[in-house]
């Protein structure tokens, strides 16, 4: 019986030679590929190549119908019956096929064979889809495999695919293919993606990156035999540290890592922060967070919160080292006799606070803020009787068997002068940028976290380093400078002196379309239009005068005069002005020269990491 109704369906299976050609391709192939993989709806038994233009068998279609199926999981290459002449039960993919078939997914041909090893074409792929979205032969009417191949066209399943009904198709063509059915309706009306439990976004696509932290598995922390808690072979895999690709050799003790089986990835994370434990959530047998340093910090792990719970290793007093995973939160906690540790960073404040001592007893210290390269801001307290800090002073926190120890570092610096970052952000001179490298840009009291890439191409200038570290494969890991980028003053439009009140002055400026007032004596000296403006608080401590060029291009990333370009800023302020009023607009709007003039400010060249901070533009008379 089994037999007749197999000749049933492969008599149906005639040949078509219909052209169906492809429609204007929406969906994002790139976004395609990416999900795709980290489903594992490729991975076949076989171990076959993952090259995107290697054609793809019947044999391993079958698997993969199956990975996209709610079978996935449930079927094994095991096979308890020989269903066609040339596939043994022993066969690699023999209980895929045997499941693609029984589904209705597939058939054999009319010899009885399956023929596993060849190719597939788009009609017995269309095929096997069509079926997944929940459609039946009786669906259509007259030929099946033409009614299929239309529905195919109409529901954009040919979205980034060129083939025609009898081509073969590659890996590539197969990627396209399984992520269209999955943003596209089944018969119930129900995209069929969301059926299999994963994220629609608003655009119809499936989100990568909700796809990606729902199957991460982890927190791993380096130590121990950690290389066996990683379930696939370190040497093929991809490692990124701190958001930058790496290397395995890369991965240091204590680091934190997450990893994606079916991507073969690992994501490496270098964040501890070093204190003392002020405060340990309310509940004492079940903490979930604890404060250090002024900040409060999530417990992630069942880990931690034992380590912090009543009787469990640490409480109040305690110096501790807190490493941090892939959201900020505590993934494990080191003690002084784990690890020692070395902090170097700049003084942004001092001040007097109460603390309690091992004792339970109140005690009033001085204490210091201080940030490092890494942007963390921690408080230090300090005996004020022997020794006075004062803002952007550069300190070293020493902590040794549970003793800290604070000091004024005078660092020498043995880089070179002008040294220039490479074009693509990665070296310094001849030093190599660490991966995870962490860069603080400081000036006044003001500070901001940059990315290599923001310095891409740029000359040190004499005194724009203040600090550095080097790891053991001598890259320099931590890069602290003196107010190098500019980025760290806020860009306006000085209006200048307003009111004059006896001993009172009172000047006014724009930021960010905003009009507001100042008594600074700062800005008594500036010239009124475009400045920087250095601010601390409601007070202005500075302000930089910008230079001027007429722009005759407008690019997305630059302006240009008649021979030079000059890198937009980020947040690059665009305003229109009317004789004396300013009214903030977007570049996009201004970007007809015949209609408007455009002048752009900058505060210095780009080699010297300087950008268009400020955009004026006029109608042209």
């Amino acid at each position: 019986m089994q037999r007749k109704l197999l000749m049933v369906i492969l008599i149906a299976a005639v040949l078509v030679t219909t052209v169906y050609p492809s429609v204007s391709v929406k969906a994002d192939s790139s976004n395609a590929l990416k999900v795709i993989r980290e489903l594992g709806i490729m991975n076949t038994d076989k171990g076959s190549t993952s090259a995107l233009s290697s054609t793809v068998s019947r044999a391993e279609f079958a698997q993969m119908l199956i990975n996209l199926s709610t079978k996935k999981g449930y079927v094994t290459a095991a096979s308890n019956v020989t269903l066609f002449k040339d596939v043994k039960k022993t066969y690699w993919a023999a209980g895929y096929i045997q499941a693609a078939v029984e589904a209705g997914y597939m058939s054999g041909y009319i010899d009885g064979s399956f023929k596993p090893s060849s190719a597939i074409t788009l009609k017995e792929a269309v095929y096997g889809v069509i079926k997944l979205l929940g459609y039946a032969d009786a669906d259509f009417t007259g030929n099946v495999y033409n009614g299929m191949m239309k529905l195919y066209t109409s529901k954009d399943l040919n979205e980034n695919i060129t083939k025609t009904a009898n081509q073969i198709l590659t890996r590539g063509n197969c990627v396209n293919l399984f992520y269209n059915v999955l943003t596209a309706t089944g018969k119930d009306g129900k995209v069929y993606g969301s059926t299999l439990g994963y994220t629609i976004d608003a655009n119809g696509e499936i989100s990568y990156l909700t796809l990606v932290n729902s199957t991460l598995k982890g927190p791993v922390v380096v130590m121990n035999n950690w290389k066996e808690k990683i379930p696939f072979a370190l040497a093929q895999a991809k490692y990124y540290k701190d958001g930058k690709a790496s290397t395995l050799t890369e991965i240091d003790q204590y680091d934190v890592l997450y990893y994606s089986s079916s991507l073969k990835t690992i994501w490496d994370y270098d964040n501890k922060v070093t204190g003392t434990v002020q405060a340990i959530g309310n509940d004492s047998l079940a903490p979930d967070h604890i404060t250090i340093a002024g900040t409060q910090y999530t417990l992630s792990t069942a880990t931690t919160a034992e380590q912090f719970a009543a009787g469990g290793n640490f409480e109040v007093g305690d110096v501790v080292t807190l490493l941090l995973g892939k959201n900020g939160s505590v993934v494990y906690a080191l003690g002084v006799d784990e690890l020692n540790v070395t902090l170097t960073g700049l003084v942004l404040s001092t001040g007097q606070h109460t603390v309690t001592d091992s004792k339970g007893d109140y005690l009033s210290t001085a204490y210091m803020t201080v940030v490092d390269a890494s942007g963390n801001t921690f408080e230090q307290d300090y005996d004020s009787t022997s020794i006075s800090y004062t803002k952007g002073q550069l300190v070293r926190i020493t902590y040794t068997d549970g003793i800290s120890t604070v000091q004024n570092y005078d660092f020498a610096n043995s880089l070179p002068d002008s040294l220039s970052f490479s074009a693509d952000g990665m070296l310094l001179g001849n030093y190599t940028l660490a991966s995870n490298i962490k860069i603080l840009d400081y000036y006044d009291g003001n500070y901001v976290s940059l990315y290599p890439s923001r310095l891409a191409g740029t000359l040190l200038g004499s005194g724009s380093v203040i600090y550095y570290e080097l790891n053991s494969r001598n890259e320099i890991t931590k890069l602290i400078l003196n107010n190098l980028s500019g980025d760290l003053y806020q860009y306006g439009i000085y209006l200048g002196i307003k009111n004059t009140a006896g001993s009172s002055v009172t000047s006014q400026y724009i930021l960010n379309g905003k009009t507001s007032s100042t008594a600074s004596t700062a800005v008594l000296s500036a010239d009124i239009g475009p400045a920087g403006f250095m601010v601390n608080g409601a007070d202005i401590s500075s302000v930089k005068k910008l230079q001027s060029v007429a722009v005759k291009a407008v690019g997305t990333t630059y302006v240009q005069d008649s021979s030079t370009k000059y890198l937009l800023a980020d947040n690059v302020q665009v305003y229109f002005c009317n004789g004396t009023d300013y009214t903030q607009t977007t570049l996009s709007k201004v970007t007809n020269l015949t209609k408007y003039k455009l002048t752009a400010y900058y505060d210095k060249v780009t080699a010297l990491g300087g950008r268009v901070r400020v955009i004026i533009a006029q109608n042209v008379n």
